[in-house]
């Protein structure tokens, strides 16, 4: 896939930060993983939270969620997934451009320890920042060689 020049500088922004964690974790092994699994989380909960409040969201239901992980995906990664919601549930399908994927590639980083420790998490906790009782779970994944990366966030009520 040939990248954009727009798409290049999401990607170009991720190396930095999955080069750093690849060096820590072949320094320090698993605890550094931990860590970083941890930092991303609460990253991504920081982000969530601020930006609900900079679109004056006022409720944490899952059309709540649904809006600022939508806004934040499209602002920081470029990413407008497909998304459907149902009752309780918000689903989040990617088949196209992800600048985590790339940067992995471009690296040649173990791409199951990058998503698991730095994106899915950094996702999970945007989400986390809107409703802190979210749950998130990916039923599919492109890291096991499925077609596409299906995130769903389910908001209990």
């Amino acid at each position: 896939m040939q990248l954009t020049e727009e798409q290049m500088k999401f990607v170009e922004a991720n190396m930095a930060t999955i080069g750093y964690m690849m060096a820590n974790y072949k320094e320090f092994g698993e605890d550094a993983l931990k860590v970083a699994s941890d930092y991303f989380y609460e990253l991504g909960k920081t982000i969530g939270k601020n930006t609900k409040q900079k679109m004056n969201i006022t409720e944490s239901d899952v059309n709540a969620v649904t809006k600022v992980v939508s806004a934040v995906l499209e602002q920081a990664t470029g990413i407008v997934p497909e998304i459907k919601v149902e009752e309780d549930r918000a689903v989040f399908v990617n088949e196209g451009f992800c600048p985590v994927m790339e940067a992995v590639k471009l690296l040649n980083a173990p791409w199951d320890k990058v998503c698991h420790n730095y994106s899915l998490r950094w996702f999970e906790g945007v989400a986390a920042g809107v409703n802190p009782n979210v749950k998130m779970e990916v039923p599919e994944t492109r890291i096991k060689g499925e077609k596409c990366c299906r995130h769903i966030f389910t908001v209990p009520k």
